[in-house]
């Protein structure tokens, strides 16, 4: 039987277009696969002084075993390299505002403004500045990056959806990393400084100071002084600022977490073994991978593991322990920084100096991208820092920032993998210079310390804190720095009486030594005294204990709120709505947590943020309406104790408009919680808390590429946990990691953190531990068996 000659044709060109088909999968998979790590077998000709051993367990955690600190800098960097140099090389392109190289158009506004910084020209000066140790610890580290990278079949497969390269890893590219971490915990561009000084200029004092309070009774410091500040009513009736607004783009008021995260730790009079115990957990947004990648190593020369979380891109432990101290960081809201405003001539050449007018230093930057021509963006410069804008008049605005400063990064923080003790720890804390933190510390001895770690600008001509705090001209020669304070004036706190310490991102400490780290407004001190509050609790203290307190989800701070929210669905004008028995039934469920499966939460919250909104909030959107530079998420932090007092008192003058009281106020709050979440005709017991806190944990490439996300980016989750509890979590935000443990009793201790060890989504550790994270399993702190082993062979 003879086949027609049209059916062969299709047949051919079927059998054609799926040999094309599995031609370009095959190459796709050659592709992908490429850059995977290489995990096992010898790897010879590289830059190590003897034989270096690279293991990995099941979930890919690292353990290097080499001659000395040099060659364990090399083979991480090596395994950085492999495992996550796409990550990298955004974050050192990130603070370089080089994006464009990667991303074309695009990125070119966003590096225009980064430019500003001149990071890449400051990582320069910063390195030829180091000791020569930590110099040779940084070019060692590259040369491990650039080998790794050479070593992969292909580039890692990020640039080919780019179709770019990567460019070689230099040692000056480790700092721009650090500059990436100040831009991340601190005021890039002054947004606190320049917001608190917008209040006080659009709004009357007593309220500004109403409204952004020193503290209250939510603080928790560790030296247990008085940071309680009641301010009295404001004078100016709130509706004034309701009947005047204009234009706005300021959304609603919603709870923010701020980068920072929980620490804490008890002395060895508080555990079994009499070690001290050590807790910490980062909070920073989520990503795929994470920000952290988990090592340990051996050293020939010393019988000492150092274990915990490094940052690719830098070949430093970040936290973790050395088996004689354990160490944390929580982002410190000092005050890093200052807003200078400058008197200029009227061609806007100069600017005048206590020493007279000086001209501008103009440096331009060159801005290459990718598949179009170089662009340029010209910087601004005075002898204080660079001109990053103007304020609301025109005037021009310098910023003055321990980042910008040569001294503003060093690598002392390699030597805590020699200390001995706290007191040595907290010796070389107030010595290292990264963005300001918090340092909690104990030893295998038992003892626990804190200071802070990071430069302390050392102030003239401020008459107070509220002062420092808002711009100044410092054309007088009456205001300015003249240095940083000496290590030794850095805040310390050593074996407290209690046995006890802990940190939250809120105000840690009282009298003069809040004065010498500055106000930063940070966070409400819920968390923190939540924290204290479980840690005097009890008596003694096992892993366990820490863990329960890093998944606690208790949310005490809402509790006055459900009360609040039931008084006024109970009143009894409302007795006969369906809608508030609807809602009282919901909000009488409340079982006290920020549970994944509470309706009660969610609602509460958001009756909290409606009367937060439509009461203080018409004050943020007035000023916003006045100024384009203003962040009130960066000013608004501690809102609470002022809205919390205006129910409590409920002074006539202050009754929002239209309503002709404060019941009828909050019963429309209430009201608009329940039409903003009575959807279709599920009603009120499909939203719960975890349907609108569901991870949402995303690889940089999928928000480009959605139809990648099934392969890049995390399985969504339905959470527990909120703001003002240790447990905190958002969608793409939360602990990028949980830890603790005792030096000397690693073994006991655990580790978890958000995704996994690799960027590579083929790789078996891209998801490996993510799991244990979500649910709160503690996952151990050492790495387990060997799974892989790879031996690094020094050149003939």
């Amino acid at each position: 039987m003879r086949i027609p000659r049209p059916f062969k044709i299709v047949m051919v060109t079927l059998l054609s277009l799926v040999i094309l088909a599995m031609a370009g999968l095959a190459f796709l998979w050659w592709v992908f696969t490429g850059s995977l790590a290489q995990l096992e077998g010898p790897v010879s000709a590289q830059a190590v002084s003897a034989p270096t051993f690279i293991r990995r367990d099941a979930q890919g955690l690292v353990t290097i075993e080499g001659a000395n600190r040099e060659d364990i800098a090399y083979s991480l960097g090596f395994v950085h390299a492999q495992e996550r140099f796409f990550q990298m090389d955004l974050l050192r392109r990130n603070s370089a505002g080089e994006l464009s190289e990667l991303f074309g158009e695009v990125a070119v506004e966003f590096d225009k403004r980064i430019r500003v910084h001149q990071f890449r020209k400051r990582a320069v000066a910063v390195q030829s500045r180091l000791y020569v140790q930590q110099q040779t610890l940084l070019e060692v580290y590259s040369q491990g990056v650039n080998a790794g990278l050479a070593q992969l079949r292909n580039k890692p497969f990020e640039y080919y959806v780019l179709n770019t390269d990567p460019e070689p890893w230099r040692a000056e590219d480790s700092l721009l990393v650090v500059y990436s971490m100040y831009m991340d915990l601190q005021d890039e561009w002054g947004e606190t400084e320049r917001s608190l000084a917008a209040l006080y200029e659009f709004l009357p004092a007593d309220w500004v100071n109403y409204l952004v309070p020193k503290g209250g009774e939510w603080d928790a410091t560790i030296d247990a002084g008085d940071t309680t500040f009641r301010a009295p009513l404001p004078q100016r009736p709130l509706s004034d600022f309701q009947n005047h607004q204009v234009a706005t783009n300021l959304t609603s008021y919603a709870d923010r977490a701020l980068p920072g995260s929980n620490n804490w730790s008890v002395s060895g009079a508080l555990t079994r073994h009499g070690a001290a115990m050590v807790a910490d957990d980062m909070h920073l947004g989520l990503d795929v991978p994470n920000i952290w990648f988990r090592a340990s190593w051996l050293l020939a020369e010393s019988d000492r593991r150092i274990t915990g979380a490094t940052l690719p891109g830098t070949p430093l432990m970040i936290v973790g322990s050395t088996e004689n101290i354990a160490w944390g960081f929580t982002n410190a809201f000092g005050d890093f920084s200052d807003i200078i405003r400058l008197q200029t001539n009227a061609e806007t050449t100069e600017y005048l100096t206590p020493e007279g007018w000086q001209p501008f230093a103009p440096d331009t930057e060159v801005i290459n991208v990718k598949g179009q021509a170089s662009q340029q963006t010209t910087v601004k410069n005075t002898r204080w820092g660079p001109v990053i804008g103007e304020d609301y008049y025109g005037n021009a605005l310098v910023l003055r920032w321990v980042a910008h400063d040569p001294g503003g990064i060093n690598l002392n923080l390699i030597e805590l993998e020699q200390a001995e003790n706290v007191s040595q720890a907290l010796d070389i804390a107030t010595r290292t210079a990264i963005p300001g933190q918090n340092f909690n510390v104990g030893d295998r001895d038992g003892n626990i310390g804190w200071t802070l770690m990071g430069l302390l600008p050392k102030r003239f001509g401020y008459p107070s804190s509220l002062a420092e705090r808002l711009p100044a001209d410092w054309s007088t020669g009456n205001n300015g720095w003249t240095g940083y304070m000496a290590p030794d004036a850095h805040p310390r706190i050593e074996n407290p009486a209690n046995n006890r310490l802990w940190t939250a991102n809120a105000r840690v400490v009282s009298g003069d030594s809040y004065k010498v780290m500055g106000d930063g407004l940070g966070a409400l001190g819920a968390r923190q005294q939540q924290i204290r509050n479980r840690l005097f609790a009890r008596d003694t203290f096992t892993e366990a204990d820490f863990l329960a307190i890093h998944l606690d989800d208790e949310a005490i701070f809402l509790s006055r709120w459900q009360a609040l929210l039931v008084a006024t669905l109970q009143a009894e004008e409302s007795a006969n709505d369906p809608a508030v028995r609807a809602l009282s039934e919901a909000v009488q469920s409340w079982q006290g947590h920020a549970s994944a499966n509470s309706v009660a939460y969610l609602l509460i919250k958001r009756f909290r943020e409606q009367v937060i909104d439509q009461s203080v909030g018409h004050l943020f959107r007035y000023v916003d309406s006045k100024v384009t530079d203003f962040w009130p998420s960066t000013v608004d932090n501690k809102v609470e104790y002022a809205v919390w007092q205006l129910i409590n008192d409920r002074p006539p003058r202050h009754i929002p408009q239209p309503y002709d009281s404060w019941d009828a106020f909050l019963h429309a709050q209430a009201l608009a919680v329940y039409s903003r979440y009575q959807e279709n005709n599920e009603g009120l017991r499909q939203q719960t808390w975890g349907r609108h806190n569901q991870l949402n944990i995303q690889h940089p490439l999928s928000r480009a590429l959605p139809f990648l996300s099934f392969l890049l980016d995390m399985e969504p989750a339905a959470m527990p946990g909120d703001t003002f509890m240790p447990r905190v979590q958002s969608p793409d935000f939360g602990a990028s990691q949980r830890m603790a443990v005792a030096p000397g009793q690693e073994e006991t201790g655990y580790f978890h953190m958000a995704t996994g060890q690799s960027g590579h989504p083929l790789s078996p550790f891209y998801r490996a531990g993510h799991d244990d994270w979500v649910i709160g399993a503690p996952s151990p702190f050492l790495p387990g068996k060997d799974a892989y082993v790879l031996q690094l062979r020094p050149k003939p």
